[in-house]
């Protein structure tokens, strides 16, 4: 192991549950040691995706929840190297980066993970900016291929007031492709209305469904983007134009099942199927890979800022993630190890 600093401590403090189903707390571990092709960063940044929640629920052995540090993304300094090409390139570096084990999340003061996994933050991007450059931005890419590569005309956005619902529709706007922005309340409907959004729908309106059903007709929207998972996504699946595709991000609701009407899918055709990052980035390949991290990287620099409503130390983690569970659309929590007390 190559060493960029002479003060990597021996331990280091990271987040846990306590058992399945929370409290999130902290413990005072060692810190892992960068194996060939990978490399040790000391966190600077890291937010609270519902990504990372949705991981836990996921692990249903009791013993294995108690080794996780959560955490999917952040930024850092690249401070040790294992042996290899890339990670020598990356050290001492600047770097946004993605989790590539299960035992070491970015909500801890090190992660070791795979260089590739890594990619050097331009002198623009802010830390905390750049601890976000991953999840969201790299997923709404992935949309928007799927939306170039089935060539529609326009989409339908779910969770829309979201931090990545601010980024389809900002690069729906510089592709020239129509959003309809969906949100669950008029306070939100109100809120993106005042930001410019040319076409927003409250899930709340009693009319709703009908307003939907003209809007796509008349944009020809025909693929809807959902990560709520409500009762409504049944519905709203009926009044989609012939020939929609319908894909399932995330399941905000907690609900277990959605009903669908199977006539109304066969005689409209419509196609429903499920996204997720990890499996799109395999998909994907390694040049597109690199494709959509520089133009991530570009957003980041130029058009997207992302609104964050709090940082908190790790000492914090629960009350972190009940701040962000609690009002998503008010903007990101980060979760900051060198920060001393709780700021919203």
């Amino acid at each position: 192991m190559k060493a960029q600093e002479n003060t990597i401590p021996k331990t280091m403090k990271a987040v846990f549950l306590e058992k399945q189903g929370g409290p999130f707390i902290t413990r005072e571990v060692p810190v892992p040691q960068p194996s060939k092709g990978e490399v040790l960063i000391k966190i600077l940044a890291a937010p609270v995706n519902p990504s990372d929640i949705a991981g836990l629920k996921r692990i249903s052995d009791p013993a294995d929840i108690l080794s996780v540090i959560p955490g999917l993304e952040g930024s850092g300094i690249v401070v040790a190297s294992g042996q290899g090409l890339l990670p020598g390139l990356l050290a001492g570096k600047r770097v946004a980066c993605s989790s590539s084990h299960h035992n070491s999340g970015t909500w801890s003061e090190y992660l070791v993970t795979k260089a590739g996994m890594c990619f050097p933050l331009r002198k623009k991007v802010s830390d905390e900016q750049g601890s976000m450059s991953l999840v969201n931005p790299l997923t709404v890419l992935g949309f928007f291929e799927i939306v170039e590569k089935e060539n529609h005309k326009a989409l339908i956005n779910n969770a829309a007031a979201s931090s990545l619902g601010r980024m389809v529709e900002l690069i729906g706007k510089k592709r020239g492709i129509p959003v309809i922005n969906l949100v669950r309340n008029r306070k939100q409907a109100e809120m993106l209305e005042i930001s410019g959004s040319a076409y927003v729908l409250d899930c709340s309106d009693p009319d709703f469904i009908n307003r939907l059903r003209e809007s796509a007709e008349k944009l020809k929207a025909t693929i809807l983007f959902d990560s709520v998972c409500s009762y409504l996504l049944g519905k709203m699946t009926e009044v989609l134009p012939r020939g929609s595709s319908v894909v399932i991000y995330g399941n905000l609701s907690g609900e277990e099942s959605i009903h669908f009407n199977p006539r109304s899918l066969i005689d409209n055709d419509i196609k429903i199927s499920g996204f997720y990052l990890g499996n799109k980035t395999k998909e994907s390949g390694l040049i597109r890979n690199i494709i959509n991290l520089r133009d991530v990287s570009k957003l980041m620099s130029t058009d997207l800022t992302i609104k964050v409503q709090g940082r908190f130390p790790l000492d914090h983690a629960q009350e972190a993630v009940d701040t962000y569970l609690s009002n998503m659309s008010a903007g990101k929590v980060l979760l900051v190890p060198e920060s001393k007390g709780a700021r919203l």
